[in-house]
């Protein structure tokens, strides 16, 4: 059960048992003094004390200072414990927490449906940038943060943004998040001690995954790496790399930038894909590829092979296990993943 619900819950089964336990109480004390009372009559005495509805004293506890000592103290123990369930059910309706409890529960179900999707861990800096370029080429994910501000700023920028407020290296969000059955992870926090545990925990959970990490430290690095992260990235040297290449090769960077920033239905990438071995498209050519789905192929290379072959000839044959480096569209990706069998 959710732990919102429960901090809810938890004043009023403390009540409930309150209840039961001083009805059991005035029937003791009740036979203590010599009265014939029954246990429904005890528990109605109860009621209409904590109630203060003010209907006549079935005990007659006035005239016996045990039931009187009694009766106060338990006026003044459930005053106690309504306060505390009203200000605890008060808190949840004026913070929000009844429209997160209820947004949670949204975006757990959307969570069960996907399958091969994406988990981003950390918003704060280049995990926004992730979110961005997975919500342009459409494909799913889950954000898992902490800081609720840096969700609240990305989720004005994608209004269909699926996200757990939560602790990334805890195991049970993870769980929340999908692991299970996701495609990739990247681990984006600030820390690298705590981007190294989350990688760890990732590969637990789920050891065929694949995990991307940033990291700040060189030493990090080779730890990541041994911890199962397959792709490294080092915002401090792509920023240099970056410098670099603007003053080096600016009508490149511009190309790339071009490509990268669009977000209109024409906008491209440069995208990736491997042929399944049992695809209708095995046995045709590349230029049957692009006469059927409209996706330029400017370089292969095969499973066996780190060799890339650039501007294949259209009469190149297609192949199961064949790695394909394209320009597409979101649109274009999509379409050609259906027509391959991906």
């Amino acid at each position: 059960m959710d732990r919102e619900i429960k901090k809810i819950l938890k004043p009023i089964k403390l009540l409930g048992v309150l209840v039961l336990v001083s009805a059991v109480v005035f029937y003791v004390l009740g036979h203590v003094e010599d009265r014939n009372v029954s246990l429904l009559q005890c528990l109605y005495m109860v009621a209409i004390t904590i109630s203060t509805a003010g209907y006549e004293d079935p005990l007659h506890c006035t005239e016996s200072t045990l039931l009187m000592t009694f009766t106060i103290c338990m006026i003044f123990l459930y005053m106690v414990v309504v306060a505390y369930a009203i200000s605890n059910f008060t808190a949840f309706l004026v913070e929000g927490r009844i429209k997160k409890y209820f947004q949670l529960k949204t975006f757990l179900k959307r969570i069960k449906k996907m399958d091969q999707h994406y988990i981003i861990c950390g918003i704060k800096d280049i995990g926004v940038f992730a979110a961005k370029e997975l919500e342009d080429t459409k494909r799913s994910f889950v954000v898992v943060e902490q800081d609720t501000n840096a969700i609240a700023s990305l989720h004005q920028e994608i209004p269909s943004l699926v996200w757990l407020e939560g602790d990334a290296t805890d195991d049970n969000v993870l769980e929340q998040a999908g692991i299970k059955r996701a495609k990739a992870i990247i681990a984006a926090m600030d820390d690298d001690k705590e981007n190294l545990y989350l990688v760890l925990a990732a590969k637990e959970l789920n050891p065929s995954i694949e995990i991307a990490a940033k990291f700040n430290s060189p030493k990090a690095r080779k730890k990541l790496a041994a911890a199962g992260a397959k792709h490294l990235v080092c915002p401090y040297r792509i920023g240099g790399l970056r410098i670099a290449s603007e003053l080096l090769r600016p009508q490149v960077v511009s190309f790339l930038d071009g490509m990268m920033r669009s977000t209109q239905d024409a906008g491209v990438r440069i995208e990736d894909l491997t042929v399944p071995e049992g695809s209708s498209f095995v046995g045709q050519t590349l230029k049957n590829l692009y006469d059927k789905t409209g996706v330029l192929v400017i370089s292969y290379r095969w499973e066996q092979s780190q060799q890339l072959i650039y501007n294949p000839k259209g009469e190149t044959e297609i192949k199961g296990g064949m790695h394909l480096i394209f320009i597409a569209s979101a649109e274009q990706r999509v379409g050609l993943e259906k027509a391959l069998g991906v």
